[in-house]
């Protein structure tokens, strides 16, 4: 980008919502969640047409150095959600305001607008990831909470719709120790047939691909051969301790959100 160029851009009207900050500062206010409150209190329009102006610049730092966000349609309404949310946690002492307080607050952030820049958005991985932020930036997070939330914050961005759902489904039948007390509990093809039944689509192939993803990531067990039988030890659900801490997140995040949209009912 020639010089003239970013000089016209620095001076751009109010349709650029930062257009009086130099480059080198607007990278850091995109990773900054205060700013996307300053994007969206102007039209759609401007907004699409700053982040088109920014991402467009051709400056190889600006690429480099910042998280890419194309507000396509969905992507704003993903991020105004984001932003009410992130707002709302802030007000109410559930995040800090300053998220670089913490090293994987900062990367949390960042990674969260890279998710809704992905197309098609995921919208049960982009939940998991927020419930993954949530755990991870709580004010009453120890470190080591702090950092095994991280750690389950970069699971979350590897799994799909249907491994999310495949654990919550398992999540579930561990909580409600339904499973029966004799030996066809320990057997996997019996697992598969459960899980398939229970999830609506019956069919334990599907399973059989999506459990892979969750057992590499330990969020469920691996099955172990006994003889020619493949066998489930331990709890019969297959749910993991990292498991249960990654769907006790969601569950509290559920909890927050539903809480706040209580607070603001009431308010209205």
């Amino acid at each position: 980008m020639d010089d003239e160029s970013e000089k016209s851009l620095q001076k751009a009207g109010p349709s650029y919502v930062l257009g009086d900050r130099e480059y080198s500062n607007i990278v850091k206010d995109l990773a900054n969640p205060s700013v996307i409150e300053h994007i969206l209190s102007h039209t759609r329009a401007e907004a699409v047409a700053y982040i088109g102006k920014l991402l467009g610049s051709g400056v190889p730092r600006l690429i480099v150095a910042g998280p890419k966000v194309a507000f396509t349609a969905s992507a704003i309404e993903a991020l105004t959600d984001l932003w009410e949310e992130i707002s709302a946690f802030i007000k109410a002492g559930k995040i800090p305001k300053n998220l670089s307080d913490r090293q994987s607050g900062y990367e949390t952030w960042v990674e969260l607008l890279q998710e809704i820049d992905s197309n098609p958005i995921d919208r049960d991985r982009l939940k998991a990831m927020k419930a993954m932020f949530l755990a991870a930036n709580s004010t009453n997070a120890t470190d080591g909470e702090s950092i095994v939330a991280y750690q389950l914050f970069q699971i979350a961005k590897k799994l799909t719709s249907g491994e999310l759902l495949l654990l919550k489904v398992v999540y579930r039948a561990y909580k409600a120790k339904s499973w029966p007390a004799n030996a066809t509990s320990s057997n996997i093809s019996y697992w598969r047939t459960r899980m398939a039944q229970d999830l609506g689509h019956g069919l334990a192939g599907l399973i059989r691909q999506q459990e892979r993803a969750l057992a590499d990531h330990n969020l469920i067990t691996s099955v172990v051969m006994s003889g020619q039988l493949e066998t489930i030890v331990g709890d019969p659900s297959r749910i993991s301790d990292l498991g249960i801490k990654f769907c006790e997140n969601i569950e509290q995040y559920q909890i927050e959100v539903e809480s706040l949209e209580s607070s603001r009912d009431s308010a209205e």
